[in-house]
């Protein structure tokens, strides 16, 4: 499809940046491409013939120059926490649509405070659309809604990627003496990482998981109201040859969540799809379309702003309720 409004890659010369603007073009859309990296933004704006810009985040009137005839801004550039604040503060400022794809429990804390503001200046913030929050989000609301409103809730998404890029590992690094959170009697509360381990059942086997600080229980709870929110983090196995990791349909990613109700009811899913880095350059890019053709004023999870089904429109995508169904599906 193509659109005439103009929206911003920010961080686009990054591993999943490059990807999602790629993605972006085949789609019919010509993002402007932005980032700190005058070669490597020149270099990518060449190929995919992009009009580009180049800057930081250190000077807010500068920032707010760079997005004059921009209407949103998908962020892509992590450890987010060095950059989702600035720039959403300078999208507010100019009236501009801000996504990221974060997954960091403090970002999300930080733009979900400035709901009252995104109201007031009928701009959309809603950080996390990507595999990591889209997965477990949507799937969060599905079944929360099936047990009539949970006040339990555990989410979980297990990635598998082609070529993992750097980022990733930086944003881990950078969060990691924030400790572990969960969430429990509607408040977040602190916890010793590496305790609460659990197993999950998932469509291909039962895996080792551990309660993480990410974005789920800010997004888990802004999506369904549960008091109560677990997200784990469930390791990947390694490949045996470098020919299969090489090739990413032989990838499969998987979200899960589980809800119980006031009355005891429970409800699980799962969701079922391929390579990781692909599901999040169709769901960001998808989720910038939805905001592009239906503006929303506030600060929102991705289930909260598309529903619970937005995560079905993703590519190579499918929602399982019962695992003997699975073999159905693949």
């Amino acid at each position: 499809m193509s659109t005439p409004r103009s929206w911003m890659l920010y961080g686009a010369a990054g591993h999943t940046g490059s990807v999602i603007a790629q993605h972006a073009q085949e789609r019919g859309h010509r993002p402007v491409l932005a980032g700190r990296s005058a070669p490597a933004i020149a270099a990518l704006s060449e190929k995919l013939d992009l009009e580009h810009r180049v800057f930081g985040l250190d000077d807010p009137a500068a920032l707010g120059a760079e997005l004059a005839g921009i209407d949103l801004v998908l962020n892509v550039a992590g450890p987010f926490l060095h950059t989702a604040g600035a720039l959403a503060e300078a999208c507010l400022d100019a009236g501009v649509h801000y996504l990221d794809i974060s997954n960091e429990l403090k970002v999300f804390r930080v733009l979900y405070d400035l709901d009252e503001h995104a109201q007031q200046a009928g701009v959309s913030l809603i950080p996390g659309v990507g595999f990591g929050v889209v997965a477990t989000n949507c799937l969060a609301r599905y079944v929360s809604d099936a047990v009539g409103g949970a006040t339990s809730l555990e989410v979980a998404a297990r990635i598998a990627s082609a070529q993992p890029g750097p980022g990733a590992a930086a944003t881990m690094r950078e969060n990691l003496p924030y400790g572990g959170w969960i969430r429990q009697g509607g408040k977040l509360l602190p916890q010793q990482l590496g305790t609460g381990t659990t197993t999950i059942v998932f469509p291909d086997g039962t895996l080792g998981a551990m309660p993480v600080p990410t974005g789920d229980l800010e997004a888990a709870f802004q999506a369904t109201k549960a008091p109560n929110v677990i997200a784990y983090s469930v390791s990947v196995e390694a490949k045996a040859s470098d020919e299969v990791i090489a090739e990413p349909g032989n990838f499969r990613s998987f979200g899960w969540a589980r809800a119980t109700g006031a009355g005891g009811e429970r409800a699980e899913a799962w969701l079922e799809t391929g390579e990781s880095y692909a599901f999040t350059a169709d769901a960001s890019v998808r989720a910038v379309e939805e905001i592009l053709t239906r503006s929303l004023g506030g600060a929102f999870s991705p289930a909260a702003a598309f529903g619970s089904d937005f995560v079905l429109k993703v590519d190579n995508t499918a929602r399982i309720e019962q695992l003997e169904a699975f073999e159905k599906l693949g």
